[in-house]
């Protein structure tokens, strides 16, 4: 059974019932294990670490607070999740692409244009989405590629850092690591740590930042073949 992790962000609690209700039918009908995470504010969805693959998202809740502005400093933060938002005019803020939006619900909805949102949002994860597995001495996680920041060793252990620092560890090398990840999409920046090119905002010296300011170190012996995976990644 194919699985994903859907996250539903609205400050009424009747339309994330039916938005529950809609998605757990889909998910009976075509046997797709689906992870429904329920929040009814911005505040509260800024502190979750960014392990949903598709965000159902109001467009405008009712303290004011932008939908399309909460978007926008997800994106900013490295999200890259899959974003639905929820509207209930059928005309949309000239502004509203700041969000990148994939999709669009007015309200109110059936459970046909929910069924079709979430196929076409789940075709979409599987031309773009990698998963890896991770192993550790009891269990094994499956997390999605794009929401690591990067991997370093440390006491033996190699440490898996997601967006919003959340952390995985393993004993896997970080060879065996590398192996298992996209080719392109990660590099070593030094003999201890692996970094997510698309995660790269600005390098400084010896210095590399990615998203969530997470800083790591970039050695003069692996400088070179750094830069040219991050060209090559931006040219792709």
């Amino acid at each position: 059974m194919k699985s994903c992790n859907i996250c539903l962000c609205h400050d009424e609690p009747y339309v994330r019932g039916e938005l529950k209700k809609y998605i757990l039918q889909y998910s009976f009908s075509y046997n797709f294990d689906i992870n429904i995470i329920e929040t009814d504010s911005s505040d509260k969805l800024m502190t979750l670490p960014f392990l949903y693959d598709i965000l159902f998202l109001d467009i405008w809740f009712g303290n004011n607070n932008s939908g399309i502005d909460l978007a926008e400093k997800l994106r900013a933060k490295g999200n890259n999740s899959i974003i639905v938002m929820i509207t209930s005019r059928n005309y949309l803020p000239i502004d509203v692409y700041r969000a990148e939006p994939f999709r669009f619900v007015v309200k109110p909805f059936s459970e046909k244009e929910i069924s079709d949102v979430l196929t076409s949002c789940l075709k979409k994860l599987n031309h773009s989405v990698s998963y890896i597995k991770i192993k550790s001495a009891s269990s094994a996680n499956i997390i999605r590629a794009d929401n690591i920041l990067c991997i370093h060793s440390e006491l033996r252990k190699r440490q898996i850092v997601c967006i919003g620092h959340a952390t995985i560890k393993t004993w896997q090398t970080l060879n065996e690591l590398i192996q298992a990840l996209p080719a392109g999409k990660f590099a070593f920046t030094h003999k201890s740590y692996i970094a997510n090119l698309d995660m790269v905002v600005s390098i400084r010296d010896d210095i590399i930042t990615l998203a969530d300011d997470f800083e790591i170190p970039l050695s003069s012996h692996f400088k070179g073949s750094f830069m040219k995976a991050l060209f090559l990644n931006t040219c792709r």
